[in-house]
């Protein structure tokens, strides 16, 4: 399984997320010669991404997907690293080769220090679409019907339902408007209990028929 370590200053934007009703953490950590992004994507209703870590790797274009483990309402945020993990880290840093010590744990300390304590989720915004090809292997995970990128329009929710994170967050990637202005629409619409309705860009389909002709 690996070597654990913890990650506990995520609490603070995990339960900055919840409180929003906002489940979704994005941002950027630079330590020394490595860039690295951290995504979350915790859809209540998702149980398959709730607890998962996408740690990507900038320079060597490498992503770790990690399971977080531990009680989170507690502040513990526990990950497993594997052998391999370790390497790719040490590639990112540029430290392959150069015969520099380096301490795995002492590097994980600096990564969980540098965690922001706040995050508004205009900056969440302009992370994921500044990142829109780290996350691209992960659409249909943290996106409802993912080849659905064509908005349509607003459709009134009942009572008894509210509006899906995973259709909501197709704003954050495919709007035209500015991140701040999505946010507000988003808030907007969670207000009012609408939601969105996508369908599958018409140059999509046209590529689709004649491929599969």
């Amino acid at each position: 399984m690996g070597t654990s370590f913890q990650l506990n200053k995520l609490f603070g934007l995990w339960t900055e997320a919840q409180i929003r009703d906002e489940p979704t953490i994005a941002f950027e950590i630079s330590i020394g010669k490595g860039r690295f992004l951290f995504a979350m994507f915790f859809d209540p209703e998702d149980k398959k991404t709730k607890d998962q870590l996408l740690l990507f790797l900038q320079n060597t274009r490498h992503m770790l997907p990690l399971t977080l483990y531990g009680s989170h309402s507690k502040g513990v945020f526990q990950i497993y690293l594997k052998p391999a993990d370790v390497d790719a880290i040490k590639r990112e840093l540029q430290l392959e080769g150069h015969g520099e010590p380096f301490e795995i744990s002492a590097f994980i300390d600096s990564l969980n220090a540098q965690i922001p304590n706040s995050l508004p989720l205009a900056q969440k915004i302009d992370t994921l679409r500044t990142n829109m090809t780290a996350i691209s292997g992960y659409l249909n995970e943290i996106l409802d019907f993912a080849m659905r990128t064509e908005l349509i329009g607003e459709r009134q929710l009942p009572p008894n339902k509210k509006p899906r994170e995973k259709t909501l967050r197709k704003l954050y990637l495919y709007s035209t408007n500015s991140a701040a202005s999505v946010a507000a629409y988003i808030a907007a619409l969670k207000k009012r209990n609408r939601t969105l309705s996508w369908r599958v860009p018409a140059e999509r389909v046209t590529t689709s028929n004649t491929v599969n002709r």
